[in-house]
């Protein structure tokens, strides 16, 4: 490994005995002390999946950053509460237990050392004749256990019963969990800074209309566990949120926007809160009620159908709500896992509910220093702006594709939001970590020897992998080798990249292609992905990019001669005479190309130099003067199918960047982009906002307008 080790003095894992397998356990472990701020005092903790990190009330800390199987990342927190005297640390940890995208299933602890100048002043330890070593812990109760997944990629969604209290029950015995080996952080803190709502946009009637259970939603997210997907059995759901939503009906009484400020929510009604653009992290709520309430927060990236009550909280096929069952009184919530929004809907049955405040606290990258130029049109610098905030949104221990429904390294997303960070903060502090965890394990369980996952650190057992994604990871690993210089790294790679070479080998035809890949071959979200048996000819002409790669790195000109055979017999059997054709079928002992030809295939040509405008003239000026922004509304070249923002419209920006033509560039940068800044103020994973509205590749626009106005 190259990360640095980590040892702890005296702290051992815990967790409550006997339950470390249990799904959706939270457990707080709270340390009270007293606080000495003439001296240095810094608690060292990691876990297996997430906590949050508590002192006098306030929240200082999230973590740990994610590292890969059997592994985690310690962070070093200053504990330096307002003067003097009594502290009291207070850490919510999750046990989630199951398969997913965004941790790993892991056996659940807590690992965790308070240090006054360097001397160990509280640890966790198992607990001997009833007593525990500084640290104490009980299960939190308020938070309901039962409950559906938030999505398929992300453990549960969240409902709180506030109206819980800890009894003596609930006090656990802490005993040894398993753990593994400890590494330092490694990447920034986070930005926690709070986020108030801008405005208020409607209000209205809120009801509830029972649906049939044949109505109900059933999907990735709510269904029956089995092998493959760990949640719990339908029958057993003390709560399911999202049927519950599901059942509300609304009438628009108020529309019209208003500045935010405190506000009553009649009991049966509802208000919608903008907050200005996307932001992401942790719901923040103060409320008061007088009676038992049930609130709902239901959160969306977009208004839906042209409503201003439309938030819809299952537009992502997740559940992106979050409910409080509240007794009598006054309450500061704040939610323990982070969500992405720009929209949010309050709803209240049971009382009448004085809202004081609502925001988000921030969970994200540092702010970016980094602006363009004071002479820029207002338009390109918010599209900028966009593109600044889709990286801190989607950065903050590892790259995410969204920051919403699934918060997963995925490969080739990480090849474009690597020159990013570098870009905007001078660093690859990120990409190391990122890189470095896909080499931690030995082996990944469910996959075949030699492939690496398509997303990081994640379960994947149902098997399924991209094998263009692996791809991807040699191409980035060349060029995160030219912006550090960080040879260790590569060559800690060695191994695993031959490997990954040694499984791809055995679907190489006689010309050298591979032919007949398994799993998800992907291409881009477009008609592309239908196209990829027998051979794909974009899949192909990336594979070689795979092995000129690693011939450089590596020093190999056996596989710097093997990449330029590939890339001309791909490039001769898929070229028609006017277009690159995408795919071939095997015919007996021959290959038939299909005839059928994309958009984006012509870009992964030509960005693979399978051509150039010396090669293909005539593609060549179809490409920069026909092909881009509003080609389909032009009706152009009907029978070549359009690209997508992910991955062609990004192959072909970087390729008119490549070649000189900014003019271009920033013409479709306006094309594809304005509109995505002005509604969410963040940058889509598709040109249509029918997905994620913040993904972290789309921050790469930051990269182009730097280059054409920075250098």
């Amino acid at each position: 490994m190259l990360s640095r080790k980590v040892e702890f003095k005296k702290a051992i894992p815990v967790w409550a005995e006997g339950r470390t397998e249990e799904m959706n356990l939270s457990l707080i472990f709270r340390l009270k002390t007293v606080i000495d701020n003439g001296k240095k005092n810094i608690l060292r903790l990691t876990a297996s999946s997430v906590y949050q990190l508590f002192v006098n009330g306030e929240m200082k800390a999230v973590g740990p950053a994610r590292c890969g199987h059997g592994f985690f990342r310690v962070d070093e927190v200053a504990i330096r509460p307002e003067g003097n005297g009594e502290c009291e640390i207070a850490i919510i940890v999750a046990g989630y237990n199951v398969n997913a995208f965004s941790y790993i299933d892991q056996s659940a602890f807590l690992c965790a050392e308070l240090l006054e100048d360097g001397e160990v002043k509280a640890y966790t330890a198992p607990e001997t004749d009833g007593r525990a070593d500084g640290f104490s812990a009980t299960v939190h109760v308020q938070r309901i256990r039962k409950i559906q997944r938030y999505s398929f990629q992300r453990p549960f969604a969240e409902a709180y019963d506030m109206r819980r209290r800890e009894t003596a029950g609930d006090r656990v015995k802490l005993a040894p969990a398993k753990a593994g080996e400890f590494l330092e952080r490694g990447v920034p803190d986070a930005d926690f800074g709070p986020v108030a709502a801008e405005s208020i946009i409607c209000r209205g009637a809120a009801h509830i209309v029972p649906i049939r259970a044949d109505e109900r939603i059933l999907d990735r997210v709510i269904c029956e566990p089995d092998e493959k997907f760990k949640c719990f059995p339908l029958g057993e759901l003390e709560v399911c949120t999202a049927w519950e939503a599901q059942s509300i009906q609304y009438t628009v009484s108020e529309p019209g926007r208003q500045d935010f400020c405190e506000t009553t929510v009649p009991d049966g009604s509802y208000v919608v809160i903008d907050m200005g653009r996307e932001h992401t992290g942790m719901i923040e709520l103060r409320v008061s009620v007088k009676n038992v309430a049930e609130v709902y927060v239901l959160e969306s990236e977009l208004l839906t159908d042209n409503r201003p009550d439309g938030v819809d909280f299952h537009r992502l096929g997740d559940s992106d709500l979050v409910k409080w069952t509240l007794p009598a009184g006054r309450h500061d919530l704040v939610t323990f896992e982070p969500y992405s929004f720009r929209y949010a809907k309050i709803v209240v049955f049971g009382a009448d509910l004085e809202v004081h405040g609502f925001g988000v606290r921030s969970y994200c990258f540092r702010q970016i220093a980094k602006t363009l130029p004071a002479s820029v049109d207002g338009d390109i610098r918010l599209i900028y702006g966009a593109a600044v905030e889709t990286f801190r949104q989607n950065s903050v221990d590892i790259y995410m594709d969204c920051p919403s429904r699934e918060r997963a390294g995925w490969l080739c997303d990480s090849y474009f939001t690597s020159r990013t960070e570098k870009c905007l903060t001078g660093e690859s502090l990120i990409e190391r970590n990122f890189l470095e965890n896909f080499l931690l394990p030995e082996k990944f369980e469910f996959l075949p020897e030699g492939m690496l996952p398509m997303c990081y650190p994640a379960d994947h057992n149902d098997g399924t992998f991209i094998p263009t994604w692996a791809m991807w990871y040699v191409v980035e690993l060349g060029e995160y080798l030219e912006r550090t210089g960080d040879r260790e790294l590569v060559d800690f790679a060695k191994k695993k990249m031959y490997a990954l070479l040694d499984y791809f080998r055995p679907f190489e035809n006689e010309f050298g292609l591979l032919e007949g890949l398994k799993s998800w071959v992907f291409i881009e979200w477009s008609r592309s992905n239908e196209l990829v048996q027998d051979v794909n000819f974009p899949v192909n002409f990336l594979y070689s990019k795979m092995l000129s790669t690693m011939a450089e790195l590596y020093g190999d000109e056996a596989l710097r001669q093997k990449s330029e055979t590939l890339l001309s017999a791909a490039s001769a059997i898929s070229f028609n005479g006017r277009f690159f054709c995408d795919n071939a079928y095997r015919r007996g002992n021959r290959l038939v190309p299909s005839g059928e030809c994309t958009e984006s295939c012509q870009y992964y040509a030509f960005y693979f130099g399978a051509a150039t405008a010396e090669t293909h003239p005539d593609l060549f000026k179809i490409m920069v003067d026909d092909f881009g922004p509003g080609r389909e509304e032009k009706g152009s070249y009907p029978e070549i199918a359009p690209a997508n923002a992910f991955i062609g419209n990004y192959l072909r920006l970087d390729w008119l960047m490549r070649i000189g033509l900014k003019d271009k560039v920033l013409e479709n940068i306006r094309g594809y982009f304005l509109g995505m800044a002005e509604r969410t103020g963040t940058l889509w994973e598709l040109q249509k906002p029918v997905a994620s509205c913040n993904h972290g590749f789309a921050s790469h626009v930051a990269v182009w307008l730097d280059e054409i106005y920075n250098k």
